[in-house]
């Protein structure tokens, strides 16, 4: 075995810029940038997906507990932070918080008597440091009681800045008016909070309702990373009162968590084009090597070389330039994310995907799969050219020659 290899690599020795040569190289270079271009879309995927979702549960939490009879108004039905979950869910290792909040309509007028309508929420100071990683600038040392926190739309909508005073209107009876100090600017990117929430002191909001140190609109439940499963909802769902609602954050916004998925399919569809390319591009240059050797191997056969010494041969030719090519693929993906996630050379447009930089997240299990199936993929097309070389016989060989 080991002179056969000696003999096609001898015979390869003095054609270095041989035709075959060429193509090694261009098949190297497929499967290198088809591995790469697969990797980096994952790396991607995982990346904004995770961002979206990270962005979502530090502003609601993972659940939200409400009361059942929550009708048109926020005021109608609290719950009661004295029992249910609000109590109970120290029983619970997998929470690591429950924040109370309130929520209330308002009116917010800035500069040029500019109005706009928003949900003020109330919140606790701790809650704060669930959504710091969102929040632009905020002054140091902050009483929550006399400010408020607008979203980056909001505050250019608005036209004022950190530092600049606000007033807001509920619809009390009689209403109820506040002259608020912008202590902090967010900035998620989500229409769905940037545009209608803003957030300011529990105990506000507690005034205008005239409820309780008991009593909250509902509670935001942070759990730890990696353990939001139907096994923990239906925990987090027996330790609560009978009037408390539990529901998921996937579903409270399943429009933006449906379109996530949707974004799986696309990349599924990618790595098949580009698999199935690779694949093609290895049975090509298989063939074309052997058509170019059919000499080689007319004369291997002739000196009695039994047909796997042959197959072997081709076989690890093959193997070479996909394991070449999948190393160098592996080492420009993890030098392209590294690069993205230090220096940020790739920015995104913020109104239309959410964040301002392309994100990447390295999943070990996802480069795992994607060389183990590219890898079995490559060997399976190797495999399917080298057949062809039992039909090569020593006479059709010599002519070929």
């Amino acid at each position: 075995m080991k002179l056969f290899n000696n003999i096609y690599k001898f015979n390869n020795k003095n054609k270095l810029n041989s035709f075959s040569d060429v193509i090694r190289k261009v098949a190297l270079v497929s499967i290198s940038f088809g591995l790469f271009s697969v990797l980096v879309s994952s790396f991607i995927l995982s990346g904004f997906k995770n961002e979206i979702k990270r962005k979502i549960y530090d502003f609601s939490g993972h659940y939200n507990i409400s009361n059942y009879s929550n009708g048109l108004s926020f005021k109608n039905s609290p719950i009661n932070l004295s029992a249910g979950l609000s109590i109970n869910h120290k029983k619970i290792q997998q929470i690591k918080s429950v924040d109370p909040y309130i929520l209330n309509s308002a009116l917010i007028q800035g500069r040029e008597n500019v109005l706009e309508g928003v949900i003020f929420k109330g919140i606790e100071k701790k809650y704060l440091n669930n959504i710091k990683y969102h929040i632009d600038d905020i002054a140091v040392n902050f009483n929550l009681n006399n400010s408020i926190i607008l979203s980056n739309s909001l505050s250019k909508k608005l036209k004022v800045d950190q530092n600049d005073t606000v007033t807001l209107f509920f619809p009390n009876e009689p209403p109820v008016f506040r002259k608020l100090l912008v202590i902090g600017i967010y900035n998620t990117g989500l229409e769905e909070i940037d545009d209608m929430t803003v957030f300011g002191s529990i105990d506000l909001s507690r005034k205008l309702y005239k409820w309780d140190n008991n009593k909250a609109s509902g509670l935001h439940v942070f759990v730890n990373d990696g353990l939001n499963d139907k096994t923990l909802f239906d925990e987090i769902k027996n330790n609560t009162s009978y009037d408390e609602y539990v529901e998921a954050t996937d579903s409270k916004y399943i429009q933006i968590f449906d379109w996530l998925s949707l974004l799986d399919k696309n990349v599924i569809i990618f790595f098949i084009i580009i698999v199935l390319v690779a694949c093609f591009n290895m049975v090509s240059i298989i063939f074309i090597l052997i058509i170019e050797k059919t000499n080689l191997i007319g004369t291997l056969k002739s000196f009695g070389a039994k047909r796997n010494i042959i197959y072997n041969i081709f076989f690890n030719v093959g193997i070479k330039i996909t394991v070449y090519g999948m190393l160098l693929g592996n080492l420009l993906s993890f030098i392209i994310i590294y690069l993205q996630n230090n220096f940020k050379l790739f920015n995104l447009d913020k109104e239309n995907y959410y964040i301002d930089h392309v994100p990447m997240e390295f999943t070990i299990f996802n480069v795992l799969i994607i060389n183990i199936i590219m890898f079995a993929l490559m060997l399976f097309s190797i495999s399917i050219p080298i057949i062809y070389i039992d039909r090569i016989r020593v006479i059709n060989s010599i002519k070929f020659s």
